[in-house]
């Protein structure tokens, strides 16, 4: 799947569920380490980079 729409009329399963496990361990982060979203849009990259170069 290259592009994935998160709303939940048209994606069901796995991949939903990995977003909202992804996007609420992303607000316990924001929360207990005051980041902005930025910085975690930047965390995120950095993750997918990492997968993309050495994979899982």
């Amino acid at each position: 799947m290259k592009d994935f729409e998160f709303d939940d009329t048209q994606t069901s399963g796995i991949w939903w569920s990995t977003n909202l496990s992804i996007r609420d361990a992303c607000n316990e982060l924001k929360l207990e380490t005051n980041c902005d979203d930025l910085e975690i849009i930047g965390l995120l990259r950095s993750i997918a980079n990492s997968i993309e170069k050495e994979g899982l």
